[in-house]
Parts: C-alpha cells; sequence; structure tokens
C-alpha cells in the first residue's frame, strides 16, 4: 500500500505564523499553488493529477484558512479559473511515500 503526500507549512498571517498540515492531492495543490506565486496556477496546468483542482484550492481555503483568489479567464469556447495564493505560505516538509518507494 503507498502512502499519501504529507505537507508541513506555515501560513504567514499579520502577527501570526499558523502551523498547519496538509495531506494527499490537497497537499499537491498547494505546492502547486505556491510555486505558482503571483501568476497563480490553472486545472489544465495540473491536468496530469489534479481532475479536481477547484474543489482542492475550496478545501485549503475552508479547512486551513487559505486566502486564494480565483481569476475568471475568458478564452474561446468560454473561461477557466486562475487561483492566486494571497495568504503568504512557506513548505517547511514534504513527504512523498511513493517517491520513497521508488528510491528503494
Amino acid at each position: 500500500m503507498t502512502g499519501r503526500l504529507y505537507v508541513e507549512a506555515v501560513a504567514h498571517e499579520p502577527g501570526l505564523d499558523r502551523p498547519f498540515v496538509v495531506r494527499g492531492q490537497t497537499a499537491k495543490a498547494l505546492i502547486a499553488l505556491v510555486n505558482g506565486g503571483d501568476r497563480g496556477v490553472t486545472a489544465l496546468e495540473v491536468a496530469t493529477w489534479a481532475f479536481r483542482f477547484a474543489a482542492y484550492c475550496h478545501d485549503l481555503r475552508t479547512r486551513y484558512g487559505l486566502a486564494i483568489r480565483t481569476e475568471r479567464e475568458e478564452h474561446p469556447g468560454g473561461w477557466h479559473g486562475r487561483h492566486v495564493l494571497e495568504t503568504p505560505v512557506t513548505i517547511r516538509f514534504v513527504a512523498d511515500p511513493e517517491q520513497e518507494a521508488v528510491a528503494a
């Protein structure tokens, strides 16, 4: 059996550094948002693994209290959302059991 991705992070809010732990696909989404910086991330950019990227962002908003802005980007045939992490977050530790199993 493989484990789930595990991320320890800190949300930096005015007057408070709030540590939290995220697991699984939501953890991958957090890493993508942190790496995306001011540019943000669309579901298409993470389509190889995130079939429900907006749902993972919703989880980060509601369960972990992170501010994530969703901008509507028009394109021929419709629109898509670009998700931008507004809460400054530092990732302190990442454990990926799948990668560890491959290395063993």
